[in-house]
């Protein structure tokens, strides 16, 4: 194998143990902060009380989501021999969630960062954020369910071996859950949000340390 594709991996399986341990930074400050009520004024109130964290959960989806480009760069590379057109479908899925991710946080920066000025300091406006924001996460983690099924498959072939792509379907079930956080409640939503940050470290590591192909 030569120079490049060996770093690439590195840079890339490491990209994606930092954007896992991000999601799962992001997912206990959620925890701390519990769920947004329903009422914009009971929002603004909310936002105030935990301005800090909501300020974080921004920069840290942010991060999270940019360190997601090399490593689906990466890991396309490192599946495209073994099984070109599943790793195609999979990382595409994968590339359409960054941008996703993007837009709902530039809304999401509206709760605490002004524009001009501006920021959604009235209740409707406050209401309308977040459920713009939590509607756009249920988007992201609807895509990551064929996403991550697609990229199982294709890495029982490779040198991911059986554990990492069987527990990829698992984490397809943890991506199914974290998409309803309002349905099962905080706790579960933890769980949910772990096991599928865990998977993105579990991936990472093994494209960083024992590069496919090698």
């Amino acid at each position: 194998m030569s120079q490049e594709p060996k770093g690439l991996y590195k840079l890339g399986g490491a990209a994606f143990v930092v954007s896992g341990l991000l999601f799962l930074l992001r997912a206990i400050l959620d925890l701390l902060a519990g769920p947004p009520p329903s009422a914009g004024g009971e929002i603004l109130a909310w936002v105030a009380a935990n301005r800090l964290i909501v300020s974080f959960d921004s920069e840290i989806l942010f991060f999270a989501a940019m360190c997601l480009v090399p490593a689906v760069i990466a890991l396309y590379h490192s599946l495209a021999d073994v099984d070109k057109l599943k790793a195609a479908i999979g990382c595409g899925i994968l590339a359409v969630v960054i941008p996703a991710l993007v837009m709902v946080l530039i809304v999401h920066g509206r709760l605490v960062y002004p524009v001009y000025g501006v920021r959604a300091t009235t209740p409707d406006l406050a209401a309308l954020v977040v459920a713009v924001f939590y509607g756009g996460m249920h988007a992201v983690y609807l895509l990551l369910i064929p996403a991550t099924i697609v990229l199982s498959l294709a890495m029982k072939g490779g040198a991911y071996g059986k554990p990492i792509a069987y527990s990829g379907f698992a984490t397809a079930a943890f991506d199914f859950m974290a998409a309803y956080p309002d349905v099962i409640g905080p706790t579960l939503t933890l769980v949910a949000q772990a096991g599928f940050a865990g998977w993105f470290v579990a991936v990472g590591s093994k494209l960083a340390l024992r590069p496919p192909g090698a």
